[in-house]
């Protein structure tokens, strides 16, 4: 054997034995509870045994265990690098307020998909196009030759795709030869596709509005995929720092409901938190009436929930900071203007009090 060879073999058999060190232990939820203890995580608001049970019924270690990253580290002494002032019930209430927030997230994206494709047959109809032959102009430019000599077309291929769905079938076998007009093409292709058309149209009518919509679109769209996968959102609101910059469209909505400059700086360096804060602006400012009313209902109850535990996080700068910024998001461009009922005004209160001594509470972790 060369000594190259050799040296290959060697090469990939320390990756094999690194990559074997790196994988991890499958633990029972007896060793997950014994697991957390080591790490800090105290069973104070919860018993060791309930956890277990939680464990086993209602969520998988590794999905309730990723919210720890909110928590920091003791830095020093006996207990370095175990967490501070975290319980396991905690981690519960962050996992049940993610998965509300998710709920109320996606349907808002689907929202927001819906009157930017209306916004955009507008904008084409006032440009004078020819609904047919602007989706012919748009395939054109997506067919590529490959090493063969053949044409391909991967926005074509995506659409072919749905002849097998019982949902776009039918649209499809009225135009067999990619003859779609535009408000057909839309209800063909998925949002990513979608929005590849929505630039075309902008560069094609020089219009800047319209390109600066596209790139606000590109963060809910990141979001939407997130929630659809079911990913968690809130697992990381100390790090995650955003791959580019808010959209000023954004930093000025945050500022027109009364949102700081310094959270807004730093809530926008955060990209879950830019992309939550892109799609509440951006369903505020294209929705109907009608739609932002019934959403603002939900969100309202969704804010209720999260303060319910508030105080579990009063240590906690940047959790009670996360919290506070989707607050304020939420009653600033969905405020409630219906009429209290008389039950309802002591938890109102209660609410209102939270959100105050919550602000104090979150100032520091701006």
């Amino acid at each position: 054997m060369s000594e190259r060879v050799q040296g290959y073999s060697f090469m990939v058999e320390n990756q094999l034995d690194a990559a074997a060190r790196s994988r991890k232990p499958w633990l029972t939820p007896v060793q997950q509870v014994e697991h957390l203890k080591s790490k800090g995580v105290r069973f104070e608001k919860i018993s060791e045994e309930d956890a277990r049970t939680y464990l086993e019924r209602n969520n998988n270690f590794f999905r309730i265990r990723s919210y720890r990253t909110n928590f920091e580290k003791v830095a020093e002494g006996a207990r370095a690098g175990q967490y501070v002032n975290l319980d396991f019930k905690m981690l519960i209430d962050l996992s049940i307020i993610d998965m509300l927030l998710r709920n109320e997230l996606l349907p808002m994206t689907l929202d927001i998909e819906h009157f930017a494709k209306v916004n955009l047959l507008r904008e084409i109809e006032r440009h004078g196009e020819d609904g047919y032959a602007i989706v012919e102009d748009f395939l054109a430019e997506a067919d590529w030759v490959n090493s063969e000599g053949r044409t391909c077309n991967r926005t074509k291929d995506e659409i072919a795709r749905g002849q097998s769905s019982a949902y776009t079938s039918g649209l499809l076998e009225k135009h067999p030869e990619h003859d779609y007009p535009v408000w057909i093409f839309m209800e063909l292709v998925s949002f990513g596709t979608f929005l590849r058309f929505m630039k075309f149209c902008a560069d094609r009518f020089g219009d800047k509005r319209l390109r600066d919509d596209y790139y606000v679109l590109q963060n809910v769209k990141a979001l939407r995929n997130a929630c659809a996968h079911n990913n968690c959102v809130l697992n990381n609101m100390i790090g995650c720092p955003a791959r580019y910059n808010a959209q000023p469209a954004v930093t000025q909505g945050l500022e027109s409901i009364g949102i700081s400059l310094s959270q807004r700086r730093s809530k926008m360096k955060n990209e879950v938190f830019q992309q939550i804060a892109t799609v509440l602006y951006a369903h505020q400012r294209w929705v109907s009436e009608g739609v932002r009313r019934n959403r603002g209902d939900s969100l309202r109850k969704f804010s209720n929930r999260m303060l319910k535990n508030w105080e579990f996080y009063k240590d906690n700068g940047q959790v009670v900071s996360g919290f506070f910024f989707i607050l304020r998001m939420i009653s600033g461009w969905y405020p409630d203007g219906n009429p209290v009922a008389q039950d309802d005004r002591a938890s109102r209160g209660t609410k209102e009090k939270a959100v105050e001594e919550m602000g104090n509470c979150g100032a520091a972790g701006e």
